[in-house]
């Protein structure tokens, strides 16, 4: 799977349109990138900019659109036998007045075995219902929806015979989601995805990988919640998966802490489980969220990245230097750039405050984001006046290209303040 394309309007900072591409003309090899068709797709995207710049926004993107295709939302609960209406929002609009009364929009166009795909949402009600929802195969309509009504193109529509004229598209759920759920009424019934052609994208499920600043605060404060979420997804494994993963844990986090000697994870019977690590010069086991942050993060995330590097996927990575030393991050973007190492074309969309990371990409793969009269604003570097050899990271720091805090300015509210 690779992400050629996002689009998003009336989205969280986002207020007027913005859109960012990932590709870039051209059929020779290039580091960085994969070729398809007449275009090479980035294969390492960063984004830098000042706190509150959208850096998180743009990956937050891709993150709900992902949730949308796949997230079959259900519009009731049932609690002890009864139904409760639940309250779902699928995308936070933006707050701004005069973005109201529109319509949160999203898009995107990505490619899998080689078919080149593109969707589109739109979400009305504080982003609580979908109004339409289109999706497209080389540039073929396959589906679109209007409120609950679906239509499908011609010859889908011959194929799916009087199945078509009955289905009703639920408020709170993308169709497609629907369509993917092998659980749905409709998609048992009338093995709608093979009729289609859009079987494939089941597997976006396995492709992706979200390490974002908002999930995590949805599901907890900092990467302790990744902690946990590794040790669940170890126990709930086979024995050989959990032997993959414990390994690969422990070769890296090894390297990070050479008197490290390994991660207990054990169930116990009260429902409850052991997760501590042994070093080699401590007289008992340390509790695994008592590890530095830095330590966490790679327990937390490691195997999952190298489970999307191993297969293909995607990678979206909130803040890269958070925890990590300045060089182990450039160590860990960089795997996506080692095509002996990533042989599948992973991908990864990451932000970043460390302007030495600007030395992993070519200048069409750093986007600056700023925030002008309440609207973010995405730029490439490659949209400045400057060329690849330049010292980029200088010019960034010097303003030029935008996307850096005012220090002067800090100095002196903090100044007026003492």
């Amino acid at each position: 799977m690779l992400i050629t394309r996002i689009k998003a309007s009336n989205f969280y900072g986002i207020k007027d349109p913005v859109e960012v591409f990932f590709t870039e003309g051209g059929k020779k090899d290039k580091i960085g990138y994969a070729n398809f068709a007449k275009e090479r797709v980035s294969l390492i995207s960063g984004f830098y900019g000042a706190n509150a710049s959208g850096k998180s926004t743009i990956l937050h993107v891709i993150d709900t659109i992902i949730r949308i295709i796949l997230a079959r939302n259900q519009e009731f609960v049932i609690v002890n036998g009864v139904k409760i209406k639940q309250d779902i929002v699928m995308a936070l609009p933006n707050f701004s007045e005069d973005m109201k009364s529109k319509p949160t929009t999203l898009e995107m166009d990505f490619i899998i075995d080689k078919n080149k795909y593109r969707y589109f949402v739109s979400i009305t009600n504080e982003g609580r219902e979908i109004s339409e929802e289109v999706l497209d195969k080389n540039s073929k309509n396959i589906f679109s929806r209007k409120d609950h009504k679906v239509s499908f193109e011609n010859s889908i529509k011959k194929k799916l015979a009087s199945i078509s004229q009955n289905i009703v598209a639920p408020s709170q759920s993308s169709f497609l989601s629907v369509v993917l759920d092998d659980s749905s009424d409709l998609s048992v019934f009338g093995n709608i995805k093979e009729e289609i052609g859009i079987s494939e994208l089941k597997q976006i499920q396995s492709k992706i990988c979200f390490i974002t600043d908002k999930r995590s605060v949805q599901m907890g404060q900092n990467n302790i919640s990744g902690l946990f979420a590794f040790a669940l997804s170890y126990l709930n494994d086979t024995k050989e998966g959990q032997q993959e993963k414990i390994n690969k844990v422990n070769s890296v986090v090894k390297y990070f802490e050479p008197s490290f000697d390994g991660l207990i994870i054990e169930k116990r019977d009260n429902n409850s489980f052991r997760f501590d690590a042994k070093y080699n010069d401590f007289y008992k086991e340390l509790p695994v969220p008592e590890m530095s942050a830095g330590t966490r993060e790679i327990i937390s995330y490691i195997s999952e990245i190298l489970r999307i590097i191993k297969n293909g996927g995607i990678v979206v990575y909130d803040e890269t230097s958070k925890y990590y030393h300045s060089d182990m991050e450039m160590a860990i973007l960089n795997l996506f750039k080692d095509k002996d190492i990533n042989k599948n074309n992973a991908q990864i969309f990451f932000s970043s405050h460390n302007h030495e990371t600007f030395d992993l990409l070519h200048n069409d793969q750093a986007h600056i984001l700023e925030k002008k009269k309440g609207n973010i604003i995405a730029t490439k570097v490659s949209d400045f006046d400057v060329k690849e050899r330049d010292n980029i990271k200088r010019i960034y720091r010097l303003g030029s290209l935008g996307g850096v805090p005012d220090t002067i300015d800090f100095n002196r509210v903090i100044n007026n303040l003492l």
